[in-house]
């Protein structure tokens, strides 16, 4: 039994180092892969990836990094409130100002509620920013 309760201990331990240093466990990364890329990949990259013809509202939502930062408005999610989350805002379609996917393209309840738990959990995310899904630049500014 005590070899049993150390072990739980011990891996609640590292679970806890992991977040706390931003990185996800494996069934946070096991959610994200299976439950929260899909639907960024297949719904949101579009218009909020550094492959993106145009980047809509200087959002890009296809690396942590830019989830964390955010866009031309600012932060899209507030790890670990939902309620709180433009990105949960807009695609609940309860703000007729902000609603994503546009032209009623909304979301199934599944998916939304994916999200929601995703930005309960603290939004982990195994995703970097490299050279490839960094953009140059998003706005022309700092071009020159």
């Amino acid at each position: 039994m005590f070899r049993t309760l150390t072990a739980t201990t011990i891996g609640l331990a590292l679970g806890l180092v992991r977040a706390a240093a931003g990185e996800p466990t494996p069934d946070q990364v096991q959610f994200f892969e299976n439950e929260i890329r899909p639907i960024l990949t297949d719904h949101c990259y579009r218009c909020h990836s550094a492959t993106a013809e145009k980047i809509k509202g200087g959002l890009l939502l296809d690396t942590r990094e830019g989830v964390l930062r955010g866009g031309d408005s600012g932060p899209v999610i507030v790890p670990g409130n939902p309620d709180k989350s433009p990105l949960i805002i807009a695609v609940r379609y309860t703000d007729e100002d902000l609603q994503m996917p546009p032209k009623n393209k909304k979301l199934s309840d599944a998916q939304i509620a994916a999200l929601e738990k995703w930005v309960k959990m603290g939004a982990p995310d195994p995703r970097r920013e490299t050279a490839a899904t960094k953009p140059a630049s998003l706005n022309g500014k700092d071009h020159w």
